[in-house]
């Protein structure tokens, strides 16, 4: 029974030093201005694109939305994202079913 426990304090240490970690590196991550340094480049980008838009029109030239977005969109789709889509998308439907199925019974109760 004690060893029980001593194993179940050290699992619980281990979880509390990964969330410790965890926090840690996105505590540092907001501080640096990580994720404003990427929402900046961004918007710079953005800027950059309406500019060019504005002169071409007031040049004359055609326009083709293509011209302005950025084309390097990623694709991260493989076996495990799917996976766990379809995994996510089950679960959705059981509990959806059956949230569908327990009121029905309780206004079959009810009535």
């Amino acid at each position: 029974m004690e060893s029980k426990n001593k194993k179940m304090n050290k699992r619980f240490k281990i979880l509390m030093y990964a969330l410790l970690v965890f926090f840690s590196f996105a505590y540092i991550a907001a501080i640096s201005g990580y994720y404003e340094s990427h929402v900046r480049r961004d918007t710079r980008l953005t800027a950059d694109a309406l500019y060019q838009f504005e002169r071409d029109i007031q040049e004359g030239l055609p326009i083709d939305l293509r011209n302005y977005l950025e084309g390097n969109v990623n694709d991260f789709r493989n076996q495990y994202s799917r996976t766990g889509y379809n995994i996510s998308r089950g679960i959705n439907s059981v509990l959806t079913e059956g949230l569908t199925g327990a009121l029905d019974f309780f206004r079959m109760l009810f009535r």
